[in-house]
């Protein structure tokens, strides 16, 4: 994957919230004979600001552990493989944010959603807690390669509620994993074989939650312009109602 046109990323605060607590980040680590990229949202939670707070280190922890990564590989030392690394950037943020929550006490409770994908050749490594989102886009179809760890999605998966309920549910943001809330965090990771064309869409709730993926996908067919993209995707839940901080980020394999 190589950065420019292929890649578009925005974030919006929304229409509602006083302050933007979502962080994203795309990256590039030269790595031998290839290029190491990183794509990551972050939708933080907790009163007074703390949610910035959360999500910013989230995103200090992967660059850190990624910056590092890409060191140790240069100087020849032996190294992990990436998804190992991806779970353990996503367990140390964990650490890192629960560790700042309780050491004070106007963070208490503090935390963030995190959803990373680092493509490297032609793989592609997905790490995930909360209830972000990362979809791809291949030819004609959109396929959601993360689960929200939400208290709907579980009723859903239980069957106990229909789609249609839980698009509209009171409940429908309240997450049951989230990073920094507990000591320890169990991320899902998920392994992806990539292809020419492949477009990863990463998002947070405040996008996804008000554009369906079909429109995403007619949105990522309609032009090659990433950026355009992104900027029309948050234009559109902002005309929604925006009721919560709007985080995009569009990449194409090429």
């Amino acid at each position: 994957m190589r950065l420019g046109q292929n890649v578009g990323h925005g974030s919006d605060v929304g229409r509602v919230r006083p302050l933007n607590e979502d962080y994203h980040r795309v990256w590039q680590f030269p790595v031998p004979g290839s290029n190491l990229t990183l794509l990551a949202v972050a939708d933080g939670m907790g009163g007074a600001a703390a949610g910035e707070v959360a999500s910013k280190l989230a995103m200090e922890v992967l660059d850190e552990s990624f910056s590092r990564y890409v060191e140790e590989l240069e100087n020849g030392n032996p190294v992990i493989g990436i998804e190992k690394l991806t779970e353990k950037a996503i367990r140390l943020a964990n650490r890192r944010v629960y560790a700042a929550a309780i050491g004070n006490q106007g963070r208490r409770g503090m935390g963030t959603t995190l959803t990373v994908v680092a493509v490297n050749g032609s793989k592609a490594f997905l790490g995930h807690v909360g209830d972000s989102r990362a979809y791809l886009v291949r030819g004609s179809k959109i396929y959601q390669l993360t689960k929200d760890h939400s208290w709907v999605e579980e009723q859903l998966e239980r069957g106990l509620i229909t789609e249609d309920e839980a698009e509209r549910h009171e409940w429908r943001n309240l997450i049951t994993r989230a990073l920094g809330t507990r000591p320890q965090v169990a991320p899902d990771m998920v392994e992806i074989d990539v292809q020419q064309g492949d477009v990863f869409v990463i998002s947070t709730d405040g996008l996804h939650g008000l554009v369906k993926p079909e429109e995403i996908l007619s949105e990522v067919r309609r032009t090659n312009n990433r950026q355009s993209s992104v900027e029309f995707l948050i234009s559109l839940a902002n005309d929604r109602g925006g009721p919560d901080n709007i985080t995009l980020v569009i990449a194409e394999v090429a």
